[in-house]
């Protein structure tokens, strides 16, 4: 009995360090992966910028050149209040509630309680609402550790590195798509220089379908959104 109970153990320790191994391979292959992708990024925007010895691609040039320097902005933002996060998420909410009554806000609340989501709010107002709702959102599951990966290396420097200038390649698309999306969330970052820093935190809104196609949500959408953001 001693030893298929000591056979038992061995199997089952082979089997956690077997699991334990799978998950840092994967880890590893997603690195690998993410890395490739942002130095293929990168080069492909190294060839955009040979259209400045181009006469007739002047704006393709001039664009490039504001999007580096907004990216710059941005990272200067993340490494100052390593805030960036919080900010992006709660600017949306802005925009989402700002034409909200009391009553709205108040019937949205309770909705969130219904299904699980609570929101510490010191008052009922769409502000202090916002803020709570805020921090339940960056606090929650909903945010995959890739995401928190990606802002440990951009305020942590990694930027600097061989192939980081796919980051913002792909800040570049990413700010693009949302322009199409969300002309007001977009212009509501671009005053505070952060649209180049939504890239951080798209793989969450696309989840969520936190876009309305006709830029119109509903309560009921508003509680749909959010409820998928913190899932």
């Amino acid at each position: 009995m001693y030893y298929s109970d000591l056979i038992i153990s061995e199997t089952q320790a082979d089997k956690i360090l077997a699991l334990q191994l799978d998950k840092s391979l994967a880890g590893m292959k997603d690195e690998m992966l993410d890395a490739a992708a942002r130095i293929q990024d990168g080069a492909t925007r190294a060839i955009y910028y040979t259209s400045c010895f181009t006469q007739n691609y002047q704006n393709v040039c001039a664009k490039l050149k504001s999007e580096d320097s907004r990216f710059l902005s941005g990272i200067v933002q993340l490494v100052r209040n390593r805030r960036i996060i919080y900010d992006l998420i709660g600017i949306y909410f802005d925009e989402v509630f700002k034409n909200k009554t009391q009553q709205q806000v108040l019937a949205i609340g309770m909705a969130l309680e219904k299904v699980g989501v609570n929101v510490s709010a010191s008052t009922l107002t769409a502000k202090s609402f916002v803020a709570g709702l805020t921090t339940t959102v960056c606090l929650s599951a909903g945010f995959s550790p890739l995401i928190v990966a990606k802002v440990r290396k951009l305020s942590g420097g990694a930027v600097f590195l061989a192939g980081a200038y796919g980051y913002v390649q792909q800040a570049s698309e990413s700010a693009d798509r949302l322009k199409l999306l969300s002309p007001m969330y977009y212009h509501a970052l671009y005053m505070q220089q952060l649209e180049m820093m939504y890239f951080l935190v798209e793989p969450v809104f696309t989840k969520a379908g936190a876009f309305a196609p006709h830029y119109y949500m509903s309560d009921h959408d508003v509680v749909n959104i959010i409820q998928r953001m913190v899932r």
